[in-house]
């Protein structure tokens, strides 16, 4: 809930911005425009394979599934998360219709409870009180006290992209606008999680875990050109290469999946630097 009124709070206060402002009639996908938008977003995540290494196992777990919650709500359920997901964005029109953009978009994934997976490797005698010698291909349900990956501290995606935003409509005193956006990004995934074996968590493990590359694709409605509402969806391959599993680096994660992430935002736009010098001025 409390989640939820920062949200709007953060609307209603970027309303008044507005207010205080000095109407202008440029475009917001000019060159010279700087906006930013902080929002909220839910995740789905293929299934993946993972593999773990440690002192006392070495083996895969094929066919892991991931939800972006641990109650493993549907997606459909939009607010309904006690593990918050949300993005922040800033970004500056170096061209008209192009921007540069800098931010980040929080992702948290939960290996799901008793579920079907298949095993390949092997465990030292003394390694796990289930798992023990050597497995090929072998089905097994996996339980959260056996194993249990929780990144619930955050798979924080760090990305820089490109955008491309286009102006589909435009009222004739500029109250509204009507924009598409479509963009690509690359960045790094620093990883906060928990992680269960054998009935015991090693907590709060952070690791700079892998990259990750994306598209972005939505439409953003501008209100008075200073504030703007955008509902977009994100998608691409998370690749985690060197997921730390503890404080002592004696027990490593890797595994690739892809990912797509709805998100609903709001913002802001500056014209800090209007391509025609006068931020009074009309188009014609």
């Amino acid at each position: 809930m409390k989640y939820k009124l920062i949200f709007f709070s953060i609307l209603l206060f970027s309303s008044g911005f507005t207010y205080s402002q000095r109407k202008t009639k440029l475009n917001t996908n000019g060159k010279g425009t700087l906006f930013g938008n902080i929002g909220y977003n839910r995740s789905v995540y293929s299934s993946s394979d993972v593999n773990f290494s440690s002192t006392n196992y070495e083996f895969v777990a094929k066919g892991m599934s991931f939800s972006d919650n641990e109650e493993e709500v549907g997606i459909g359920k939009y607010f309904n998360s006690s593990s918050p997901q949300f993005n922040f964005h800033l970004g500056f029109f170096v061209a008209n219709k192009w921007a540069i953009t800098l931010g980040m978009d929080r992702l948290n994934y939960f290996s799901r409870a008793n579920q079907n997976i298949t095993l390949d490797g092997a465990f030292s005698p003394d390694a796990h009180s289930d798992f023990s010698g050597p497995y090929q291909n072998e089905e097994v349900v996996l339980n959260r006290n056996q194993l249990y990956l929780q990144q619930n501290g955050g798979v924080n995606y760090v990305r820089v992209g490109l955008l491309r935003v286009d102006q589909l409509y435009k009222s004739r005193k500029a109250e509204f606008a009507i924009n598409t956006i479509a963009g690509v990004s690359i960045g790094a995934l620093f990883s906060g999680l928990d992680y269960t074996f054998d009935d015991y968590t090693v907590q709060n493990v952070t690791s700079l875990s892998g990259f990750g590359v994306s598209g972005h694709l939505g439409l953003r409605l501008d209100l008075f050109q200073h504030v703007f509402l955008q509902m977009s969806v994100s998608g691409g391959l998370l690749n985690q290469g060197n997921i730390q599993l503890t404080t002592s680096s004696t027990a490593m994660a890797s595994h690739k999946m892809g990912y797509i992430s709805p998100e609903i935002s709001v913002g802001f736009n500056v014209f800090a630097k209007p391509t025609n010098g006068c931020g009074t001025c009309p188009q014609w």
